[in-house]
């Protein structure tokens, strides 16, 4: 990001901001309710537009994208974990995360072999037919990052995926969000918890839409 702004009417919900993520990090970007946290993870995710200034993602300029190329972009490139899980009533695990490649052109047999797999490798390999109200919310956010990482996607934007657990399952989604990161994928978690954000390598702090502070970049003071 170089220079990004957003503004709703009146209200600046993103300031200036300057932010470069290298291929391989993992980060926390953290900051109270209504910090513009939010905004952040929309523009970096690609979904929304910024009102002013730069966005590059791998190597791509969004705003020379049409929406079509915008969305295979986000489809090949990015994975979201959100708080609420997002899982359908009555949706076995295996088709739920089937599911997160619905529109890549894949037949269902190769979906569910894949679900299969990347279930497995997040420890849910004996929950693949239990429907939500069967799963604890931390095997529901497991299934919920199983969805987002099933095309192998090199970016994770994970928006308080422990927000809505209990501190033990808590601990076992950072846990495979260390894995997922030390298997080479780039992790950048957005949270309010300060302990999360300040057990990850790198800490972005946001405040009133501008970002305040970078660790990667000590010596820098954002907020004016």
């Amino acid at each position: 990001m170089s220079g990004v702004s957003k503004s709703y009417g009146d209200v600046a919900a993103l300031a200036d901001a300057e932010l470069a993520i290298r291929h391989g990090e993992m980060l926390a970007i953290v900051g109270p309710s209504g910090s513009g946290k939010s905004t952040l993870l929309n523009i970096m995710g690609t979904l929304a537009r910024p009102t002013a200034g730069t966005v590059r993602i791998g190597g791509h300029a969004v705003d020379e994208l049409s929406d079509r190329e915008l969305s295979a972009l986000r489809a090949a490139t990015i994975g979201f974990v959100f708080q609420s899980f997002h899982l359908a009533a009555g949706v076995p695990a295996l088709d739920a995360v089937a599911d997160g490649m619905l529109y890549s052109g894949r037949p269902l047999r190769e979906r569910r072999r894949l679900a299969r797999r990347t279930l497995r490798r997040v420890g849910l390999g004996h929950r693949l037919f239990n429907e939500p109200h069967q799963l604890s919310g931390g095997e529901k956010q497991r299934v919920a990052i199983a969805r987002a990482v099933l095309g192998d996607p090199p970016l994770l934007l994970a928006d308080e995926p422990t927000g809505a657990l209990d501190s033990r399952s808590g601990t076992v989604v950072m846990e495979l969000l260390h894995e997922l990161h030390a298997a080479g994928t780039t992790v950048v978690v957005i949270t309010h918890d300060r302990d999360i954000a300040a057990s990850l390598p790198r800490e972005v702090r946001i405040k009133d839409g501008r970002i305040e502070s970078d660790s990667a970049v000590p010596e820098r003071t954002v907020l004016r």
